[in-house]
């Protein structure tokens, strides 16, 4: 399937750069990452803090209306907020399970609007939470959220035996194999037409990103130069990280920027208002982690284009070149 609309037809002929997002574009993450949204999470309360919780704690329906509400497409962020949900709800309820914790009270789709209102990420989410303790009644909350050893919890269980090379240390939490081989390459490479400028920005580190980018053999294809990770530190929706490729690449004409979510789409129409670049389209893809449930939304939300793939997005590219 493709829907572009006829403003992207009418731009596509002076496409000459493309942005490629990595998980959930380049690289199909639905058994590393979205499976880690919630098993970090359930490792932590469980293992951590002495709270039962099952590995299946946490729905990708869950994870994608938080995604939905902005400011999380760093997932360590969406750990922490996560955790710090069932650490208050806790708080609250001391000797309740942490399945119990998520259908009483406050539910976890409600608790994504109400941080979606307040502009959405890890900060609103935790104004919203703990605004309502005064700090000394919070101090168990404080103990237990301990943003350094929620990360390493999710940095260990995705890398495994590549932590050292990822993180610089050995785990020492998490013994298990790594969710990172789980990845799969979802980019068929013969479809980037010639003359054509290439980017990725991405949400990952820098080491995670160089490993994604070996997996999914585009170093040659796209050097170091023409990558935006988190230690650039631009984060979604700031347009910064596009601006800032757009202008390496010296784009002339357009550009594309093909992601898998509403904070891709954000980021494009931030760098657009801008005005200080050619126009960029936002292509979505419906190969992130929610699949093609999100084809309404991206439609409502009104992409540029959407397709089944990033594969499909190059053949239309390549069409409307010719």
């Amino acid at each position: 399937m493709i829907q572009p609309t006829n403003y992207a037809n009418e731009l596509a002929p002076k496409l000459d750069t493309i942005l490629f997002d990595m998980d959930g574009v380049l690289l199909d993450i639905s058994q590393s990452i979205r499976p880690l949204n919630s098993l970090a999470v359930a490792y932590y309360l469980r293992e951590i803090v002495g709270l039962p919780a099952p590995d299946d704690l946490i729905s990708t329906e869950d994870i994608e209306r938080f995604k939905n509400a902005g400011g999380f497409n760093d997932d360590w962020d969406l750990t922490y907020a996560l955790v710090l949900y069932y650490l208050v709800k806790r708080h609250e309820s001391p000797e309740t399970d942490a399945i119990t914790l998520s259908v009483t009270g406050l539910t976890l789709g409600r608790y994504a609007h109400k941080v979606g209102e307040r502009g959405g990420g890890v900060t609103a989410a935790e104004d919203f939470l703990l605004g309502k303790f005064m700090p000394r009644d919070r101090w168990q909350i404080d103990r237990d959220y301990d943003k350094p050893r929620i990360r390493r919890v999710f940095q260990e269980m995705f890398a495994g035996d590549l932590c050292q090379r990822m993180y610089g240390f050995e785990p020492t939490i998490y013994k298990g194999r790594g969710y990172v081989y789980n990845d799969k390459v979802l980019l068929d490479q013969s479809l980037i037409g010639d003359g054509l400028k290439l980017g990725m920005q991405t949400g990952r580190t820098y080491e995670e990103a160089l490993v994604g980018m070996e997996f999914c053999s585009l170093i040659e294809r796209i050097p170091e130069p023409f990558w935006m990770t988190k230690r650039d530190g631009f984060h979604k929706p700031d347009p910064g990280g596009l601006k800032t490729l757009a202008k390496r690449l010296e784009t002339t004409g357009a550009g594309i920027y093909i992601g898998d979510t509403i904070d891709d789409l954000r980021t494009v129409r931030a760098l657009n208002a801008l005005n200080v670049a050619p126009p960029f389209l936002i292509a979505l893809v419906l190969t992130g982690p929610a699949g093609p449930a999100n084809l309404k939304l991206f439609q409502r939300n009104g992409a540029d284009l959407i397709a089944g793939d990033v594969n499909e997005v190059l053949t239309w590219i390549n069409e409307a070149r010719r």
